[in-house]
């Protein structure tokens, strides 16, 4: 009786260890993303307090598989200039950017109080704005902005609203 019972704990003994050792479930994929491209994240606006003067538009981007460079920004019915902000004794300098280098794999943000897209002759109030990006490879990535009222606070950061 004794040995049958012995028997039936190391015949079990494996099962158990399989059991403890098998693999968890992988991480959900976030989403899909063509890495030979740069990618955009959490893309918003905050139009301006005075009617009739430019928006600004901030986002996240992370190289793709090459050095590349960020040549231009579209969107429909508006100009999108891209402009560096500094601070020199006090005072405040913007200067327009004719590009901006993206370094393979590398991040780069468009940030208050830093890089940013000035964004004329936005119309009305729209929810989202559809930013297309321009890059020196031919690449190009359009990703839906966030647009926010004066004044308000910016998306937290993993906010995926602007997707």
């Amino acid at each position: 009786m004794i040995r049958s019972l012995f028997a039936m704990m190391l015949m079990a003994m494996p099962i158990v260890a399989v059991a403890a050792v098998a693999p968890a479930k992988p991480a959900p994929v976030e989403e899909a993303w063509d890495r030979t491209k740069p990618r955009v994240e959490g893309a918003w606006v905050r139009l301006a307090a005075v009617p009739g003067r430019p928006s600004a538009g901030y986002l996240g981007l992370t190289g793709g598989g090459q050095p590349d460079r960020l040549t231009g920004v579209t969107a429909p019915g508006a100009r999108i200039e891209m402009h560096s902000m500094s601070m020199a004794n006090g005072v405040m300098k913007m200067a327009r950017l004719e590009g901006v280098p993206i370094p393979a794999g590398g991040k780069v943000a468009f940030a208050q109080g830093g890089n940013h897209l000035m964004i004329f002759g936005l119309a009305g109030t729209p929810k989202t704005l559809p930013l297309t990006l321009q890059f020196a490879s031919g690449a190009k990535v359009t990703v839906n902005a966030a647009v926010q009222a004066a004044g308000s606070e910016a998306p937290k950061p993993g906010d995926h609203g602007a997707h």
